[in-house]
């Protein structure tokens, strides 16, 4: 009984600690573009997401909720789910005229997707890399404009 429970006690640890490590991580990175308020167009939070990944299945990358920060020249997208009403942020995603983020590998981005969502994928799907896309529903056409970055 006691080494059922231990192991059953250990694996639940280790999930822990990686969402821990995970959301600490996330949140260091988003108080860094808080810094940048000047340059924050506009936040847009809670809103409904999709996503789906082929390849290296990287959990991080599974949200149903994200927050969006519009920037002068970016574009973030930053998951999360919520457990007993506490957001648990799983990934940042940026997107930017610099070198932010590989922007090589974004293959489709499109604003006007099936039922008006803003479909955008990126990466390689393969054993060693994510490939990933990306649905975020229910933005007006205002915001949809405020989406600025080179493809």
């Amino acid at each position: 009984m006691f080494p059922i429970f231990s192991a059953f006690s250990l694996f639940f640890l280790i999930i822990f600690l990686d969402r821990y490590m995970m959301h600490k991580t996330v949140k260091t990175k988003l108080q860094k573009f808080l810094k940048l308020e000047s340059k924050i167009v506009l936040i847009k939070e809670n809103v409904k997401s999709e996503t789906f990944t082929i390849g290296l299945k990287n959990h991080r990358y599974h949200f149903r909720k994200s927050d969006l920060y519009f920037f002068d020249n970016a574009f973030v997208i930053i998951g999360f789910y919520k457990i007993v009403g506490v957001k648990i942020y799983s990934c940042i995603i940026v997107f930017s005229d610099g070198n932010d983020l590989n922007t090589k590998d974004l293959k489709t981005f499109n604003l006007n997707s099936s039922n008006n969502d803003v479909y955008i994928e990126f990466g390689e799907a393969s054993f060693t890399s994510t490939n990933v896309s990306i649905r975020l529903k229910n933005l007006s056409e205002d915001e949809k404009q405020l989406i600025k970055f080179k493809k």
